[in-house]
């Protein structure tokens, strides 16, 4: 864990400040802006689900990821980081959820990864939606080792396609309907036809049971959430059909499980703490692998 005296703090803090060209730098092999999001040399990813800004579960996790499979260099979160940009107080900044964001930065810094999100309805789509609508061709780059995905946004890694599509229906209160992927969304993100992967925060209605209990039997959600849940879901089984993808991911639902149907194979994982929150994803089979049971790849 990170040291907790105020110079390290301040270390921290100062790392998450992006200076001009800082700020457009690329989660590539070269970081330069370009057309094309390509990261070549990986032979392996990372695949998470909600972290929730749990930063006793999340750290000794990344830490993990980094020693058992050190050819991973990227982390494909799903969203509910919970990240949220820093507050002003007179000259101060102030990171929410006990600094959870620098401090997650610090341990991927240290642990040479990055960290691609696919934002959850949990992340702050006030700040996210302003910066994807004025450049939906790019990742944005929340802090040095951390970037946000455009809803939408198509990528290489390994040669293998992805499309994020991050989003989803709060079922526990309303928080706007900027974190709700629309029809026109769905348009958009099918447009360029089909991918290998397909990583969303919402979950389609795949059949995977775990997910279909969980909205059965929450009673604390009101009929008007489920409602729009359900509509939302749907727009993901539309994007599905059109992107045919043979693997998608989705978080949200807190609960892991795998189906698979015909060629395509959908991935539901778990919140942190529960089983499944993490996968190895091996690019050039598309095997998906709990962690620790993956091959060590030794190319790294």
């Amino acid at each position: 864990m990170m040291p907790e005296d105020g110079a390290g703090r301040q270390h921290v803090v100062g790392r998450l400040r992006l200076h001009g060209d800082e700020r457009r730098r690329w989660p590539t092999e070269t970081g330069r802006e370009g057309l094309d999001f390509t990261i070549n040399d990986e032979s392996s990813v990372a695949v998470s689900g909600d972290w929730e800004s749990h930063g006793d579960l999340v750290f000794p996790l990344v830490r993990r990821i980094a020693r058992e499979h050190p050819s991973v260099h990227t982390v494909l979160h799903l969203g509910d980081l919970r990240w949220v940009p820093a507050l002003r107080v007179g000259k101060r900044r102030l990171h929410l959820y006990d600094g959870f964001i620098p401090k997650l930065d610090e341990e991927l810094h240290r642990t040479r990864l990055r960290l691609l999100l696919t934002p959850g309805n949990h992340d702050d789509w006030s700040s996210l939606q302003p910066a994807f609508l004025a450049h939906p061709e790019r990742p944005r780059r929340l802090t040095p080792q951390i970037w946000a995905l455009p809803r939408g946004l198509r990528f290489h890694i390994g040669g293998r396609a992805f499309l994020s599509f991050g989003g989803a229906v709060s079922l526990d209160a309303d928080r706007g309907t900027a974190e709700v992927p629309t029809d026109d969304d769905v348009r958009r993100a099918a447009a360029g036809g089909s991918v290998d992967v397909l990583l969303a925060h919402e979950p389609p209605n795949s059949g995977i049971a775990a997910v279909e209990r969980a909205l059965d039997a929450n009673q604390r959600w009101s009929a008007d959430r489920l409602d729009l849940s359900a509509s939302s879901r749907s727009r993901i089984d539309r994007l599905v059909d059109q992107v045919r993808p043979r693997l998608a991911f989705h978080a949200h639902m807190h609960v892991g499980g795998r189906v698979s149907v015909g060629d395509r194979t959908t991935v539901a994982l778990s919140v942190i703490g529960g089983h499944g929150n993490t996968v190895i994803l091996r690019l050039a089979s598309l095997e998906v692998d709990a962690l620790g049971t993956a091959e060590n790849e030794s190319d790294s």
